[in-house]
């Protein structure tokens, strides 16, 4: 069988808006119970990785920054594009360079660093190229506990930038990363990264096939009779739409028309669906921003479990997302799916079992309280907000 790169952590130094360190992870903090296991990917060892994992916090705080940046840093090294082709532009700040720690296990019972140095390219205004770049490498064995796991002070150097022969160096643009020759080398298949951030606040019916199932729509919206899109040879798309009361199809090319006959839930879900479907038959990483706009928490809660069980994810795809409902953060069976991305004077995220490991508290009151600082907008602003606006009505 063929070997798989697995995405397990990311760290971050010397960004001028984000804290040094670990920034993000799929990769247990907490013991795995026996019934448990289903919700998780087992790696080896002691070692599972989280199937579905939540970022929150109030707005501003960080988190679209945050999740262009882990996305746009898989895009580089798994989907083999360059930094302008990625969200990293947008999200490199400052003249320094920026150290990015990535890490990933082979399948093969191998366990990668890949360290990053990037910095701004003096030639083109706005751009950033690779400054260096070295990948480490040591076996993944049993014993290892999650402290040791991320410990690479004593792997071998597998492959430097620096070092690179100067025809295989001829080969790469400066934003190019040499993961893609480790990939090549071992065969290794690698995760598909589906990026779903554009559709945060657009509404467009993108659907691959010519007809939207009709399972979809009658979850969506039981009046639907069916939804077609058919495509010349252009590619230009012509929508046909009809309702189960209805004998007239409605038809357009111009996407405004069936816009304004479909809710903008069913028409996000619609495209949505498609790559959380591709997602699942790739075992590949999906990152959604906002999951519940324009949705009802039915809704997002089905999105969810997509993931979380097993029999729907058997290649062990997983769900990368941004949510304000904090409802959602119970739904989770664990403190470590959840990470609380807050802004003080850099921005942290940190995982809500490190923070507040209470079980017998609601996860949803404690972010929405403020009980830890920083997940919720503050009290006293809003205590002052709601004093100017009756000072406004007693001034008219």
């Amino acid at each position: 069988m063929q070997a798989q790169l697995v995405f397990l952590e990311m760290a971050v130094y010397h960004h001028p808006l984000i804290e040094d360190g670990p920034l993000f992870s799929v990769v247990n903090e907490q013991r795995v119970t026996a019934d448990q296991q289903q919700d998780l990917r087992h790696l080896f060892g002691r070692v599972w990785a989280n199937r579905a994992v939540a970022l929150t916090g109030r707005n501003a705080s960080g988190k679209t920054l945050t999740m262009k940046l882990i996305l746009g840093t898989l895009k580089l090294l798994l989907n083999r594009q360059s930094i302008a082709q990625t969200h990293l532009p947008e999200v490199l700040l400052g003249e320094q360079s920026i150290q990015l720690d990535v890490y990933f296990y082979g399948t093969d019972q191998r366990l990668f660093l890949d360290r990053l140095v990037l910095a701004p390219d003096l030639d083109q205004p706005q751009a950033w190229i690779i400054r260096s770049e070295q990948i480490f490498v040591k076996k993944a064995t049993s014993g290892l506990s999650r402290k040791t796991l991320f410990d690479f002070k004593q792997a071998k150097t597998l492959l430097d930038r620096q070092n690179l022969e100067a025809s295989a160096l001829s080969l790469l643009a400066p934003d190019d990363s040499i993961l893609r020759s480790l990939i090549v080398e071992r065969n290794y298949r690698v995760q598909p990264i589906y990026d779903n951030l554009m559709f945060t606040d657009i509404n467009l019916v993108a659907y691959g096939s010519n007809e939207v199932p009709s399972a979809l729509l009658t979850y969506l919206d039981p009046t639907i009779d069916y939804l077609r899109i058919e495509r010349n040879q252009s590619g230009q798309a012509f929508y046909r739409l009809k309702f189960k009361e209805s004998d007239h199809e409605i038809t357009d090319s111009n996407f405004a028309t069936i816009e304004y006959y479909l809710s903008s839930g069913t028409a996000k879900a619609v495209t949505l669906f498609q790559y959380v479907q591709q997602a699942l038959k790739t075992g590949g990483i999906i990152f959604i921003d906002e999951l519940e706009n324009h949705f009802n928490l039915a809704i997002v809660r089905a999105f969810i479990s997509f993931f979380t069980d097993v029999n729907a994810n058997p290649h062990q795809a997983t769900l990368i997302f941004s949510t304000h409902y904090a409802d959602l953060l119970d739904d989770l069976a664990r403190g470590d799916q959840i990470y609380l991305v807050r802004r003080q004077s850099k921005i942290s995220a940190a995982r809500y079992s490190t923070i507040a490991d209470r079980q017998d508290l609601n996860r949803a009151e404690v972010v929405m309280s403020d009980y830890l600082g920083g997940t919720a907008p503050n009290y006293q602003a809003y205590l002052d907000l709601r004093e100017k606006m009756k000072q406004g009505h007693q001034n008219e």
